[in-house]
């Protein structure tokens, strides 16, 4: 640590031998607002060999010179320097009404990723599952249908507008709607208009059906029925060409009974999740 006090006895002698010397008198630099070890430096570069008396640095002295900031100096800057040099300092000075930042040891940090970058987007929540298409009533439910043991639906539903195909859209939301809820593409469909027949065709309510209509009834109002009642039916999981369980796309599809001749569409449902 530099001496921080000059003898008066030195003093004098400096200031006889400047008395004596053709050298150009020196000048005190302008060092408020610096550190104090640089200021220092600053001082003793100036051509200014008296030690410099350092006024303030707390309870304890200065004891880092690079924590403490020169607040004022005596002599001014520019000012001819006729007495040694005193620098009072603090660890932050009000320079003009403005704080000057506080010396520290710490490096300075570079501005963290998380206040630069931008905030991501937040990601739209999935719409929540809403079926929009016709009313529609499982009126009879047949497990381990075919060989590859699916569950068999009669669905029975209010009669559709045929002279376009718009019905086929409103078909296929009441079959996407079972997959939906059982979440399996993997099911047989029956879509009725008449719910006469879904109880008679259901292997697990035909014999009660029969029971209570007759056998005449069963054996010929029903037929007549399906001929305008019948409206589709799903395969999902069973291949009728091999008549084997399968995933290929054949083993998918609705056939349309509406149509003149039966019609083949090659479709299955999306599953959620």
């Amino acid at each position: 640590m530099r001496r921080l006090a000059v003898t008066s006895a030195a003093f004098a002698v400096s200031l006889l031998l400047v008395g004596c010397s053709d050298e150009p008198a020196l000048v005190m630099p302008d060092v408020t607002g610096k550190r104090l070890d640089v200021a220092i430096s600053d001082v003793e570069r100036a051509g200014i060999n008296d030690e410099v008396e350092v006024l303030g640095g707390g309870m304890f002295g200065v004891v880092d010179e690079s924590n403490w900031t020169v607040c004022s100096q005596e002599p001014k800057n520019g000012v001819e320097v006729s007495i040694a040099p005193r620098l009072t300092v603090e660890r932050s000075c009000e320079m003009d009404g403005t704080p000057t930042a506080e010396p520290s040891d710490e490096p300075a940090q570079a501005p963290s990723q998380e206040s630069t970058q931008e905030p991501e987007a937040s990601q739209p929540e999935p719409e929540a599952y809403s079926y929009k298409g016709p009313q529609y009533e499982i009126v009879s439910v047949d497990s381990n249908q075919t060989p590859a043991g699916l569950h068999q639906y009669w669905v029975y539903t209010s009669g559709f507008d045929y002279s376009t195909d718009s019905y086929k859209d409103q078909i296929k939301m009441i079959i996407a709607d079972i997959a939906h809820t059982e979440r399996t593409d993997k099911f047989l469909a029956e879509v009725v208009t008449d719910k006469e027949i879904a109880e008679a065709e259901s292997p697990s309510t035909t014999q009660s059906f029969i029971e209570e209509h007759g056998d005449e009834y069963f054996l010929t109002a029903i037929p007549e029925k399906e001929k305008t009642g019948w409206v589709a039916s799903y395969t999902g999981g069973f291949d009728r060409n091999t008549g084997e369980p399968s995933d290929s796309t054949e083993a998918f599809e609705v056939i349309w009974f509406i149509a003149t001749d039966a019609e083949i569409e090659k479709w299955k449902p999306q599953v959620a999740g």
